[in-house]
């Protein structure tokens, strides 16, 4: 019975090594054959994309002062985000989750957990902190009438 365990762990392992080095030969965009062609698909962005500016990388640091965080929408897109930042007038900056999960201290020495597609709106002026790969900031760039 070990024998047939080791030999089925042993084929598992083989077989998804394999798999692994066959796809990242075949899909690697440094492959002589991988040409990746996604830039000729027209972009589509939001209609409300135009009135934020992107600061890229950044989310509300930390230890500011939170007071004027207004809420926060949990799994969303970033073009619901922009929506949801165009129909609340009161709503001068916002920063969304882009990637993984990012984990801001306190000065209380509690935290404040945001996971991919969380966006947390505010109102007044940014304080941004470094969110390197975790989420960009944008700034509304006009007022709703």
């Amino acid at each position: 019975m070990k024998k047939l365990a080791l030999f089925i762990s042993t084929i598992s392992l083989f077989n998804f090594t394999g798999l692994s080095a066959f796809c990242e030969s075949c899909l690697s965009p440094k492959a002589e054959t991988f040409e990746n062609i996604t830039d000729q698909i027209p972009l589509i962005e939001s209609p409300f994309a135009q009135y934020f500016q992107k600061v890229p990388d950044v989310a509300q640091y930390g230890g500011a002062d939170w007071n004027n965080v207004i809420g926060i929408s949990k799994g969303i897109s970033l073009g619901q985000a922009y929506e949801i930042a165009h129909q609340h007038p009161e709503i001068t900056y916002f920063f969304h989750m882009k990637g993984g999960r990012m984990s801001l201290r306190t000065p209380e020495g509690k935290w404040r957990v945001f996971n991919y597609g969380d966006a947390v709106f505010f109102t007044g002026e940014p304080w941004w902190g470094s969110a390197e790969g975790f989420a960009d900031g944008y700034i509304k760039i006009y007022t709703a009438s």
